[in-house]
Formats: C-alpha cells, structure tokens, sequence
C-alpha cells in the first residue's frame, strides 16, 4: 500500500507540472472609456466588447454575447459571430491634434482588484461590413496596465452615446506593455498579445488609428488570461491526489 500510495502522490504531482502552465479568464468587472458605444446597454454598448467572459456586467434582457466559446479556458479558440450589436461601437473620436499623446480614443477594463501572471490579451476586430467598409476598424494602439497607485481618476462608465474625454496613461504607475495593429480576421482572434506575467487591476488601451477617416471606432471582443498561482494549482494537485488514494481505498 505504502508503495501504491507513493506512485498516486507522484501521479497527483504529474498532474500538477502537467497545468503550471493553465490559462483562467480574468473576469472584467468595470470598464470605462472615451466614449459609451452606439446603443443602450443592449446593444453596441462599451460592456458589450467584453460579455464573453461577463456577460452580466450589465443585466438586460438581451443577454446575447455574440461569442462563441470553443474551449471556454482558451480564449484563442473563441469566434465572434460578426453582429455590429455585439460590439464596441464609439460614436466618437478624440481629436488627436490636442489630445495626450495623439490618441483618438480609450478604454480600461478593471479587474476589480490586482491580478497576478497575466498572460495573453485577445483581440477581435469588428468586420469590415460592420464598421464603413473597414474605416471604422480599430488599427493601431498601445496597451497599458497599472495597480491603480497614483494614476488619474478614471471617470465613470460613460452611457449610451455618452463621452468622458481624454484620459492620461502616463500618470501615477500606469506602464506600457507595448504598440501592436490590430488585424483584421473576421470572426477569429485578430491579435494575441503577450502581457509578460505582470500583476495589475487595469488594463487600458490608447487608440492611435482606424481604418480610414470617420467620427466613429469599432473593437469587437477583448479577453484577458492569467496563469494561476502556485498555492491554487498545488490545491489541484492535492485535490486530485487525495481523490486517487481515496477511490483505490474504496
């Protein structure tokens, strides 16, 4: 028994090297921007650009995502299903000859407390018939992320058709992750970008360009992931080792 119990304990331990590398969907529990999208929060709202990991940030009748979760733990494998009313539809723009740093528009999504090992952040364009021939697409941008020590106040998500203005990434310990183009995939991931394990409440995006000259923008989904930590996988890995050594007990 001594020595079946040894095998479970390093068959448990197996298991646990085996998900140190596990993907968990960071829930979005806030998010704000420049601009409240082009409906109520039914349809084309700010929120909708995040509903398929939450989609009860705000309770409506219409509980339509738009997203189609493959493997719910691996956003990668998510699809957009290409409704413009399941989108972050802005009706607005910044205007980039006096706004900080020459965007056209943001938005943060708040974790609600700091999370730890951040991984991936996924990205759906809205398709080109959905947003002026491809003029509304987002296309370049920078990614941000803080604890929220010392930065700027964030205003209020804004409501339908609602505008906050400008908003600076550069205060208190907002830091880049880095610039990326958004792609233009219709339905699939557009961009996987890697956020480098770091520990944050928010992230923001800083919108530079759309596809072409217009007064609105368009995103269609973005995801965050993070590792688990250590303690949570070595509960996995205990839980599953005491369930073998229980069911060969029994």
């Amino acid at each position: 028994m001594k020595t079946l119990n040894t095998l479970l304990v390093a068959s448990a331990f197996t298991g646990f090297a085996f998900t140190a590398n596990a993907e968990t969907v960071v829930n979005v529990t806030g998010i704000t921007g420049h601009d409240g999208g082009n409906w109520p929060a039914t349809a084309g709202h700010l929120t909708d650009m995040v509903n398929a990991s939450n989609p009860t940030l705000i309770p409506t009748a219409d509980t339509t995502t738009g997203m189609t979760l493959v493997t719910p733990a691996d956003p990668s494998t998510w699809t957009w299903a290409g409704d413009y009313k399941t989108t972050w539809h802005a009706n607005s723009i910044l205007d980039s000859g006096t706004s900080i740093n020459s965007k056209i528009g943001w938005v943060v999504m708040d974790f609600g407390s700091v999370v730890n090992n951040l991984e991936n952040l996924y990205m759906w364009a809205s398709s080109t018939g959905n947003t002026g021939s491809g003029d509304e697409q987002v296309q370049n941008y920078n990614l941000y992320y803080s604890s929220g020590i010392g930065i700027d106040t964030l205003p209020a998500m804004p409501l339908s058709k609602g505008t906050t203005g400008d908003y600076d990434f550069s205060s208190g310990d907002w830091a880049s992750v880095g610039s990326n183009t958004l792609g233009t995939a219709s339905g699939a991931v557009a961009n996987t970008n890697a956020l480098g394990g770091v520990s944050a409440q928010y992230i923001g995006v800083e919108v530079m360009t759309i596809g072409g000259v217009d007064t609105r923008m368009a995103i269609a989904q973005i995801e965050v992931t993070a590792v688990p930590e250590p303690s949570t996988l070595a509960l996995i890995g205990l839980a599953g080792m005491a369930l073998l050594i229980r069911r060969r007990r029994a």
